[in-house]
């Protein structure tokens, strides 16, 4: 799927915890068979481990399933020696054993005594996270899950967001913090549904496009959405009140225009993916990754340049 084949619905968008939430359609889907990663778990076709001996930045994944399993960038699996956050968007192969790059999300735990299984979440991290994350990214160190990022800048981002929403946690986990978020906008959050023929989503605060999210088919997209939603919901207490644009008299369905565009017109570099397909990165006044599959987009997500 070309991104240049999606209609943005301005007039379906909806609010969300100080977001504008615009989806984004399309009358075409993929046709490759593969499972979210949230299917997977809850189907119990996935089982990820820690990796012996223990690695901060990398989780073993097995893809118990007889098609693909896809986890995507931001992804959150919680429990094993400390929660991680995906850091590339993954096509595990059916029947097989992928090490996965990954960074922690929960600075305070470690170690067998407090080790839990690894479950799906349902959680994506929110999009200064993601960015930070997806900025620093090394993809250039080898094969297979070589893909460190700036593991510090990703604990600051929690403690920011610990401080922002006056969320105290004990291991510094940022699934505390997402947890009372949602306590907080739980009513928004359980009207969060796509439109027909939804394939990505676009989040917004006024006229400042914070993430963009797009799959290869609706019921990709439906596996997240809420997800990703919730964790944009996050930022939304950090961004200016410049940017509303009630305020500003600025137009928001140009200012996505624009950054859709700039998706299109990105520098990109691509690399082997990690398990199937190949991992492409954006930049250019922009950040954004993605993976695509015999030529066809699967995931691709894209931030402002964090700054």
């Amino acid at each position: 799927m070309n991104m240049l084949e999606i209609t943005l619905k301005a007039d379906r968008r909806f609010e969300v915890g100080g977001l504008s939430v615009f989806p984004l359609t399309s009358t075409k889907s993929g046709d490759l068979a593969f499972l979210t990663g949230p299917e997977a778990f809850d189907a119990g076709l996935i089982e990820v481990d820690e990796l012996d001996p223990p690695e901060v930045t990398s989780l073993a994944v097995t893809n118990l399933a007889d098609v693909p399993v896809l986890l995507v960038e931001g992804e959150m699996l919680l429990g094993g020696d400390q929660d991680r956050s995906m850091n590339v968007t993954v096509l595990c192969a059916a029947g097989s054993r992928t090490v996965v790059p990954v960074s922690c999300v929960e600075a305070g735990r470690w170690g067998e005594d407090t080790r839990r299984d690894v479950v799906g979440s349902g959680r994506h991290a929110p999009g200064s996270l993601r960015a930070e994350k997806t900025l620093n990214l090394r993809a250039d160190l080898g094969s297979g899950a070589d893909r460190p990022t700036d593991q510090g800048r990703v604990w600051d981002e929690i403690e920011r967001q610990s401080m922002v929403h006056g969320v105290s946690s004990d291991t510094s986990a940022l699934g505390d913090v997402q947890m009372e978020m949602e306590r907080r906008i739980a009513d928004q959050l359980a009207d969060v549904h796509p439109l027909p023929g939804q394939v990505g989503v676009v989040c917004a605060i006024g006229t400042t496009v914070i993430g963009v999210d797009l799959f290869d088919r609706p019921s990709a997209l439906s596996s997240y959405l809420r997800g990703i939603v919730a964790g944009h919901a996050l930022d939304a207490a950090t961004v200016s009140a410049d940017a509303d644009p009630r305020r500003s008299g600025g137009d928001p369905v140009k200012a996505i225009e624009h950054f859709l565009a700039r998706m299109n017109e990105s520098a990109r570099y691509t690399v082997p993916g990690v398990g199937l397909g190949e991992e492409f990165h954006l930049r250019g006044g922009l950040v954004g990754i993605g993976l695509t599959y015999d030529d066809a987009l699967l995931h691709v997500a894209a931030f402002p340049e964090p700054v």
